[in-house]
C-alpha cells in the first residue's frame, strides 16, 4: 500500500510539472531587422514583402498553412487580420497589417 502511494505521488508531480512546463508561453522571436529592398518588379515587391512580414508575425502564434488552406475576399482579410492585430496589441502595425492583407488577397483571396 505504501508503494502504491508513492508512486501516485510520483506521477502526481510529474504531471504537474509537466503541466506547468506545457502552460509557459514563450516570448515570441524578435523580429529581424529589415534588410534594404532590391529593386523588383512593382507587383511583386508588395506580395514578397507581405509574405515575409505575414510569415514573422503570423507564424509565432499558429502554423502557417492555417491561414494560406483558405481563400477569402479582401473584406474578410482584412477583418481576420484585424481581429488578430487586437490579439496582441503592438505586435502587428497598421503598415504590416495592410501588406499582410495584400499578400493574402494576391495569393489566397477568392477569384
Amino acid at each position: 500500500m505504501r508503494v502504491r502511494s508513492i508512486v501516485l505521488i510520483v506521477v502526481s508531480l510529474m504531471l504537474l510539472v509537466f503541466s506547468i512546463g506545457c502552460a509557459k508561453q514563450e516570448p515570441p522571436a524578435p523580429a529581424a531587422p529589415a534588410a534594404p529592398a532590391a529593386p523588383a518588379a512593382p507587383a511583386a515587391a508588395p506580395a514578397a514583402d507581405g509574405k515575409s512580414i505575414f510569415e514573422t508575425k503570423c507564424g509565432v502564434c499558429h502554423g502557417i498553412d492555417r491561414a494560406t488552406i483558405r481563400a477569402e475576399t479582401k473584406e474578410k482579410w482584412v477583418s481576420i487580420v484585424k481581429d488578430m492585430q487586437g490579439k496582441k496589441a503592438d505586435w502587428i502595425s497598421d503598415v504590416e497589417a495592410a501588406k499582410i492583407v495584400e499578400f493574402l488577397v494576391a495569393e489566397h483571396g477568392k477569384k
